[in-house]
């Protein structure tokens, strides 16, 4: 049965359908913000706790890895910022990314049988004719060191539900899609919201409990770019191919070029090469 159209986004329709201990126990629900990553940034500073999220129904000044703008029209997405803290510093934060993304397919795994996959780091992505476009966009942001060592990391999701094919920029067209042009009819985005934020608690708690060894399988069995010959496109400047063989223990791409060097990726934009 179709579902019906989607509803205006609160407090009250997303804690119906939360079950988290933390993630979510303070949420503030904005209509318009410049950018919810900016806004729970500043809230982290002034001493927000762990698991505040901030939602919007549209931002005027969304954005994406690598600076880049995220489009973010008013009611026919996701838009969240997920405050995470740590005790004390870790080498698991560097995994916060994939982490993201993970939780992001399986939340989204929950409500659709779309072929949902991860382009490494945490690009989510759908195969659709033998081509991947993106469904969401996943921006993590260190706040850095604070008293006893204390760490925080904001998560930015942005995650395209039921926004029309005519309403991506024309640039965009071939490239982006949303779960409502994937499946055919539109989704509620409460339980949508509430099941991605049980997603990362579950996976945080494993983390930060049992490091990451479990996190990497099962990053690895959704992430279409390990195997793949690719090519990165290095942050300013430069270009570098080769096969992507796997994950280093911080969650870098292993990348061996042409020559048999491995070399490890931590930032740049992979391309998947034919």
């Amino acid at each position: 049965m179709t579902p019906p159209p989607d509803s205006p986004l609160s407090a009250e329709t997303i804690r119906a359908h939360l079950k988290t201990r933390q993630l979510g126990a303070t949420l503030s629900v904005h209509e318009e913000v410049d950018s919810t990553n900016r806004l729970l940034a500043d809230l982290a500073r002034a001493g927000a706790a762990h698991g505040t999220v901030v939602v919007a129904e549209s931002q005027t000044a969304g954005r994406g890895r690598l600076g880049r703008p995220w489009a973010s029209p008013r009611g026919l997405n996701l838009y969240a910022s997920i405050l995470l803290t740590q005790a004390h510093a870790s080498p698991a934060l560097t995994w916060i990314p994939l982490l993201a993304a993970v939780a992001t397919v399986r939340a989204i795994r929950a409500v659709t049988t779309l072929p949902v996959k991860v382009k490494w780091p945490n690009d989510v992505l759908v195969s659709r004719d033998g081509d991947e476009r993106k469904l969401a966009g996943i921006l993590v942001e260190a706040l850095g060191s604070g008293q006893a060592g204390a760490r925080a990391v904001v998560i930015g999701i942005g995650l395209n539900v039921n926004m029309p094919l005519k309403a991506f920029s024309e640039d965009l067209r071939s490239s982006a899609t949303s779960l409502s042009v994937e499946a055919g009819h539109p989704f509620a985005r409460a339980p949508l919201l509430a099941a991605l934020l049980e997603e990362l608690e579950r996976l945080h708690d494993q983390l930060c409990n049992h490091g990451a060894a479990d996190l990497a399988d099962a990053y690895a069995a959704l992430c279409v770019t390990l195997g793949k010959h690719v090519r990165i496109e290095l942050v300013g400047s430069g270009r570098m191919e080769g096969t992507a063989e796997g994950l280093a223990p911080d969650g870098a791409l292993r990348l061996r070029t042409g020559e048999g060097k491995i070399l490890e990726i931590r930032a740049g934009d992979v391309v998947h090469l034919r």
